[in-house]
């Protein structure tokens, strides 16, 4: 091009840099072109510099990009905003924020990818206080409306570590008032919210939105449903939703799996996956783990090692995620060996693994090996998190251990800076009420200034455990008192605490509350109510709450069982024994001696 004399202006370099951008293995032309731009004083045209930057950005070259940026003597937006997506790209927010200060006090406006990208940072930084700055920004701008801005500041919202949810809901109903564009991306944003059952209603409405915007079609949109229903224990909405969706990804069979997890029902989770293999799908590895979280149970172990083989076979094994479901599905199942050896052969492993390990033989109360293997953790050069605590304390149970290794992990709790994490101290009070320690988990709980929901069910759990049922019930109604709403676990406490005590009136006004709040869906909950009822003599109510044989649980099964036979019922209790021999849900637990009493008497 040169031997034929054309001249080299700003606006054929900045094309031919694009053009070297959007090719691969083009960098050798691309710094050949820098040469040039150098060489006759290009850099002074502010588009050829942006061309530039961009070009190395494309390649990751950053601090040539950077270079090129400080040796600019004129900068635009596009200049600014195009470094800021440099190093946005490789994680490196604070730079991008800092960029955007110096911005900003250099008195260039910000145009919305501008925006875009340093809010998208100040989420990534869980920056509240400088989020909401941002914001302010936008809003005196004028294209807070703008759907790619407005995207992002919801996302932002509702990936905060502190879930600023009622900001989210609120700038999407600003957006709405002010008639701004409102997409797929929005629309999804905003859905992650409404997984919870204080915003399930927002959630309703906004799937009625998305009818109305005709976007129900959108498979991403429809994942995100699917999703907000499951963590509301709305599972049956999922899977209404589930069958309607005329296009379904493995993102959509993976979501019901693991949905049908999260509320217990494994073997619904399990018929998905069979489902899934009929149509031909391939299977990738967050199938693989979503069912093997499935299999976690004993009841289940068999379809386990089924898809323990499946997994080696598909190739699946090296991967992470999936060895790591495969030892937490054994360590569940009991199988601590088969666990161990799955994490021996791991060729990498991470904290996940080393939690799970650990949290296998913290269920199954194996405390020595438990400590010896936070021990070989922190030999490692692993540093040990809450969780990694959390599933050690878990593993202490006897008197014995209180001394020998609970007070000790105390100790480095304490040093370790922990002890004000709310879920370690939470444990502490379970493990203190394990080993029988009951006076010690009430003086830490007394001694505490902030109680959250989840302080105060482990206080309620611990006199439960200790049989101190008025306590639990007493605790509960102090709990209400400071305005903490229930969730699940609280109302699983009272309701076991009203049955032992045979409170009807409280059970029922709990019962209650759980319809109120959207829990009663969960089966956590549903089991101890059904108990409530059955230790209540209140058997009516307890045959309305259960669904027809074929779905019953194991549990449910036996919570019938032992209620007829409990209220001397003995007839119908050999019945129902006879009918859970013929759905397989035989050999039965035994859940309390009035069950051993009356079946002695009705043989």
């Amino acid at each position: 091009m040169w031997g034929r004399g054309i001249e080299l202006n700003g606006y054929v370099t900045a094309s031919l840099l694009t053009a070297f951008s959007r090719s691969e293995g083009m960098v050798l032309e691309g710094l050949q072109i820098h040469g040039l731009v150098f060489k006759n004083g290009l850099l002074y045209d502010v588009f050829v510099g942006t061309s530039l930057l961009h070009f190395y950005g494309m390649y990751g070259l950053l601090s040539s990009a950077r270079t090129v940026f400080e040796e600019m003597p004129h900068r635009n937006v596009v200049s600014w905003t195009s470094l800021m997506v440099d190093y946005s790209d490789v994680g490196d927010f604070y730079e991008v924020v800092k960029l955007y200060q110096r911005m900003r006090c250099e008195g260039i406006s910000c145009n919305q990818n501008t925006f875009t990208t340093v809010i998208s940072s100040c989420g990534a930084l869980d920056d509240e206080f400088l989020g909401h700055q941002v914001l302010g920004h936008v809003i005196k701008s004028g294209i807070e409306s703008n759907v790619s801005v407005a995207n992002s500041i919801i996302s932002m919202f509702v990936f905060a570590d502190n879930w600023l949810c009622n900001e989210s809901l609120r700038f999407f109903h600003l957006m709405r008032l002010e008639h701004g564009e409102i997409n797929a991306t929005t629309l999804s944003a905003v859905l992650v919210v409404c997984g919870s059952v204080d915003y399930l209603k927002w959630g309703r409405g906004i799937h009625s939105l998305v009818v109305k915007l005709g976007l129900d079609s959108n498979v991403c949109i429809s994942n995100t449903l699917l999703t907000m229903y499951f963590q509301s224990g709305r599972y049956k909405d999922a899977e209404k939703l589930f069958q309607r969706m005329a296009e379904k990804d493995m993102i959509s069979w993976n979501s019901m799996m693991t949905g049908y997890v999260l509320e217990g029902k494994c073997l619904d989770a399990l018929k998905v996956l069979n489902e899934l293999r009929h149509m031909g799908k391939m299977m990738n590895f967050v199938t693989f783990a979503s069912v093997l979280a499935a299999c976690s149970n004993a009841e289940f172990l068999v379809e386990g090692r089924i898809m323990h083989s499946l997994v080696t076979i598909s190739g699946f094994h090296q991967n992470l995620v999936v060895g790591n479901a495969l030892v937490t599905m054994y360590g569940r199942c009991g199988m601590m060996q088969e666990a161990r050896k799955v994490f021996q052969m791991m060729p990498e492993k991470e904290l996940v693994t080393w939690n799970a390990l650990i949290g296998g033989y913290s269920e199954n109360q194996e405390c020595d090996e438990a400590l010896e293997t936070f021990k070989l953790l922190r030999q490692n050069g692993e540093s040990p998190n809450y969780i990694t605590l959390i599933n050690v304390l878990g593993s202490f149970s006897d008197p014995g251990n209180l001394l020998k290794c609970g007070m000790p992990l105390h100790a480095h709790i304490i040093l370790t800076g922990f002890e004000t994490d709310e879920y370690v101290k939470n444990s502490l009070i379970t493990m203190y009420a394990d080993c029988g320690d009951l006076n010690s988990s009430n003086h830490m709980f007394y001694g505490l200034l902030n109680k959250t929901h989840v302080t105060w069910n482990a206080m309620v759990a611990a006199n439960a455990q200790h049989g101190q049922w008025e306590e639990a019930l007493k605790l509960l109604l102090d709990m209400q008192r400071t305005e903490l709403n229930f969730d699940q676990f609280s109302l699983s406490a009272g309701l076991a605490a009203s049955a032992n005590l045979g409170i009807l009136e409280d059970g029922q006004h709990l019962h209650s509350l759980a319809i109120k709040l959207g829990f009663d869906g969960y089966h956590y909950v549903k089991n101890a109510t059904m108990d409530m009822y059955g230790k209540c003599g209140e058997m009516n109510d307890l045959l309305k709450m259960l669904p027809e044989p074929r779905k019953r649980s194991r549990l449910s099964w036996n919570i019938l069982l032992s209620s007829f036979a409990r209220h001397g019922y003995f007839q119908r209790a050999r019945e129902i024994f006879h009918e859970m021999l013929e759905q397989g849900r035989a050999k039965p637990f035994r859940p309390s001696t009035s069950f051993d009493d009356s079946f002695v008497q009705f043989e």
